[in-house]
C-alpha cells in the first residue's frame, strides 16, 4: 500500500478526521477527545491506535495534577492531500512540505494582536483562493491536451489495450515505457510495438487526409 492509499484509507472515516482536526490545534487525552467528539473512551482509543499506527499520531505521558499520569497524543505528520478527477484525468498524491518553504514562512511579517493576525489570515486565505483557481485552470489545459491528443489517434472501440496504453503514456510523461508497461501489467517490447503501430496509424491517417487548398488571394 502506497502513502496514498495508507491516507486515504485512515482518513475516510469522519470520526478520525474530527480527531485530526483537534490534534493539529494542540496535543489531546483520550478522555478528553473522547468528550469533545461525544463518542465513548475505548472506541477513541481505537481510533488513536489507528491513527498512530500509521504514523500520523504519536504519543507521551505526561503527568497530571489531577491523578496518574495520562497519554497525551500529537500529531507527527504534515502533508497536502491532492485529487484531480477531470474527463481523461485520474491522480491522487501527496504534497509534504519543504524544510526551505518553511523557513522563507518565518520570515513572514509580524502582527501586534489577534485581529491584525486574523486579517492577516484572510489574506492568505484569498492567496490560496487564487493559487486554487490558477492551478483548475493549468489542469483544464492539460486535459484539453491530453483529450485532443487522443482524438487524433481516432482509436476504434476493439483498440482497448492500446487507448490504455495511450492513456498511461499521455498522463505519465515522466515515466519510462518500462515503468508503464509495468502499470499495464504487459511487458515493455509489447508496449512499443503497440505505441509503433499507432504512430503508423497516425501518419497513415495524415497522409489521407485530403489538404485544403490554399486561397491564393489570401
Amino acid at each position: 500500500m502506497n502513502d496514498v492509499d495508507r491516507m486515504l484509507a485512515v482518513i475516510n472515516n469522519p470520526t478520525r478526521r474530527r480527531i485530526m482536526e483537534a490534534l493539529v490545534r494542540e496535543p489531546h487525552y483520550p478522555l478528553q477527545l473522547a468528550r469533545e467528539l461525544r463518542v465513548s473512551q475505548p472506541a477513541m482509543i481505537k481510533q488513536l491506535n489507528m491513527l498512530e499506527e500509521s504514523g500520523l499520531v504519536s504519543s507521551y505521558s505526561e503527568s497530571s495534577k489531577r491523578g496518574p499520569e495520562r497519554k497525551q497524543y500529537v500529531t507527527t505528520s504534515e502533508f497536502t492531500l491532492v485529487v484531480d478527477m477531470r474527463d481523461g484525468m485520474f491522480s491522487a498524491r501527496l504534497v509534504r512540505p519543504e524544510d526551505r518553504v518553511r523557513k522563507e514562512v518565518r520570515k513572514e511579517r509580524k502582527f501586534n494582536d489577534v485581529m491584525e493576525a486574523r486579517n492577516l489570515v484572510a489574506l492568505i486565505d484569498d492567496e490560496l483562493e487564487e493559487l486554487e483557481r490558477r492551478r483548475s485552470e493549468i489542469v483544464d489545459r492539460r486535459r484539453s491536451v491530453i483529450a485532443t491528443a487522443g482524438s487524433i489517434m481516432g482509436l476504434e472501440e476493439e483498440h482497448y489495450r492500446a487507448r490504455s496504453l495511450l492513456y498511461e503514456i499521455l498522463n505519465n510523461p515522466r515515466l519510462t515505457m518500462e515503468q508503464i508497461a509495468k502499470r499495464l501489467s504487459m511487458n515493455t517490447d509489447e508496449c512499443m510495438d503497440m505505441l509503433d503501430q499507432m504512430l503508423e496509424m497516425e501518419v497513415e491517417e495524415r497522409s489521407n487526409t485530403p489538404r485544403k487548398e490554399v486561397d491564393q488571394d489570401g
